[in-house]
């Protein structure tokens, strides 16, 4: 058991101070592991997870910082780590601005958190993180310096780089070990010392400035197209820039924060599509064999006759079988063009109100066209299939294939179809742009739908962080923080233009890949 301390001090007036870096850093820490300060006690808060194969309790002693050591000596005495496995992270003047530190013991310096840690403890000999704030330009005093904000965009991005270098650090120690965490921080320090690189053309700079996002959030905002977002953007698998603005909620004026939860809408679609990956390379499922080998009880498939008017004239049977691959490229024919679909799942009994029942039930309404010849948006019915192949062929529900294989070894611990009564009061409602009025979706997430069931299309719920952990694992070549879902030529392959060029259906400058678009050619709409 580790028990990792951030030393600061509590409450708005010292937050993101220079002294305040112990608990910035554990802030960050905790949204990269999915953990949530939702323990008090030992006069501290506290998150609960692991990093690895190790149970790590992250804390913020609410002491204030010259009485951290009442704090840390009950956490101790609670969660009886070895002295060795007490970790310590805090600000130091001595440091430049930037360098981080490792240490596997030493004296208090001149910090006094730390002095109060010592003292109470009886000893020195635990491991700690040091993050460089710099001495006080002259004319500051030091108290006035260490309680005050970073003055500068530039200064407050390099701190922000130098707490995730200290997360790296961390993480590295709980892994590997103390002599892993102190080569990484040497190397961290050792970038100041060294001449910078020749960046190759066309690859983002961390040192880029995103506030413009932000800005261009804030009209959205204050022009009432949106209520609130959550925005956070990457450079090279790092966080670069996180913003929160505006009202999750209008009616009660909440607003947007990290913890808020939002719809995912289509943006289930892709998750859908790695369980079917997940199952192709596992040889449990393939491409080009068809829906109907996977899923009991689908044919025979029909296809609408339509006049020039878009009017149904009648019917003819499917050419071929749909695949797997036409149900990822929206090549199948399966869509909602008539409403045959919305219907049939009206008719369908409260008892076959199911994944099972629904997927079924589309199965018998006409493709909109034949298999393979034109792409058409499928919006619910076609991912369904693809859910409900991996319930049969797994003999698992769903959500929890989705939770085993995804969720649960990415850290995506707040996504999910079916919510606790706290979570469901963390998400944001709907509202129609321009006039921020409710939208009546129900809790899937879009209109039409009875109750929540495990769709393969839309109704999962989940946070900004938790997505980003999913895309930052599609742009790792299929791993994550050491998770590995996918292999690296699955991912490629998914991103990779999947049907013939000119394929009537599909835009000029993009196409389908596997469950997701893939942009063929720039314009000045698609850059």
């Amino acid at each position: 058991m580790f028990v990792i301390v951030g030393l600061g001090n509590p409450g708005d007036k010292y937050a993101h101070t220079r002294h305040n870096v112990g608990f910035d850093v554990l802030t960050l820490l905790a949204d990269r592991l999915g953990a949530r300060f939702d323990k008090l006690k030992c006069k501290a808060r506290i998150a609960e997870t692991r990093i690895g194969s190790e149970r790590v309790a992250l804390c913020l002693p609410q002491t204030y910082m010259n009485a951290s050591g009442e704090s840390v000596v009950q956490l101790m005495n609670w969660y009886k780590p070895d002295i060795d496995q007490l970790l310590v992270v805090y600000d130091d003047i001595d440091l430049e601005p930037g360098r981080v530190r490792f240490r596997t013991k030493g004296s208090a310096g001149t910090h006094n958190g730390m002095r109060s840690i010592i003292s109470l403890l009886g000893e020195d000999g635990f491991p700690r993180v040091r993050v460089g704030t710099g001495h006080p330009p002259q004319g500051w005093d030091l108290v006035d310096w260490v309680l005050a904000p970073y003055q500068t965009p530039e200064a407050r991005k390099k701190a922000y780089d130098s707490y995730l270098a200290a997360c790296d650090v961390i993480e590295a120690f709980v892994r590997e070990g103390a002599q892993a965490a102190g080569d990484l921080s040497r190397a961290v320090c050792a970038k100041f010392d060294a001449k910078p690189e020749k960046r190759p053309r066309n690859v983002p700079s961390t040192a880029l400035d995103f506030s413009g996002v932000g800005e261009a959030i804030g009209r959205f905002i204050d022009e009432r197209y949106i209520a609130g977002a959550s925005c956070v953007v990457t450079v090279n698998g790092r966080m670069a820039y996180q913003t929160e603005k505006g009202q999750s909620d209008v009616q009660t004026g909440a607003p947007v924060t990290r913890d808020t939860l939002w719809r995912l809408a289509s943006m289930t679609k892709p998750i859908t599509g790695v369980a079917a990956m997940i199952l192709c390379e596992r040889g449990q499922m393939a491409l080009d064999e068809p829906i109907d080998r996977y899923v009991s009880g689908l044919g025979p498939w029909r296809v609408a006759l339509r006049d020039a008017q878009g009017q149904v004239t009648g019917y003819e049977p499917a050419n071929r079988p749909i695949t797997v691959r036409d149900i990822l490229t929206h090549s199948s024919g399966l869509g909602q063009l008539t409403p045959d679909w919305d219907r049939t799942i009206a008719a369908l009994p409260e008892d076959q109100y199911t994944l099972e029942g629904i997927a079924r039930a589309s199965a018998g309404v006409p493709l909109d066209f034949q298999p393979g010849t034109q792409t058409g948006y499928s919006a619910i019915a076609a991912m369904n299939l693809l859910a409900r192949a991996v319930e049969e062929i797994t003999g698992m529900d769903y959500a929890q294939f989705l939770s085993n294989e995804i969720f649960t070894p990415l850290g995506m611990k707040q996504t999910g179809y079916r919510l606790t009564a706290r979570q469901w009061a963390q998400t944001a409602p709907v509202y129609t742009p321009g006039t921020l009025q409710p939208l009546p979706i129900g809790d899937m997430g879009f209109g039409g739908m009875k109750r929540i069931y495990d769709c393969g299309s839309a109704g999962l719920v989940s946070s900004l962080l938790d997505y980003m952990r999913f895309s930052l694992m599609l742009r790792g070549g299929g791993q994550y923080k050491g998770a590995r879902i996918l292999q690296e030529d699955t991912v490629r392959l998914m991103a990779s233009p999947q049907l013939p060029a000119g394929l009537p259906g599909s835009p000029e400058d993009e196409t389908w890949g596997l469950s997701m678009r893939v942009t063929t050619r720039q314009t000045e709409s698609q850059p």
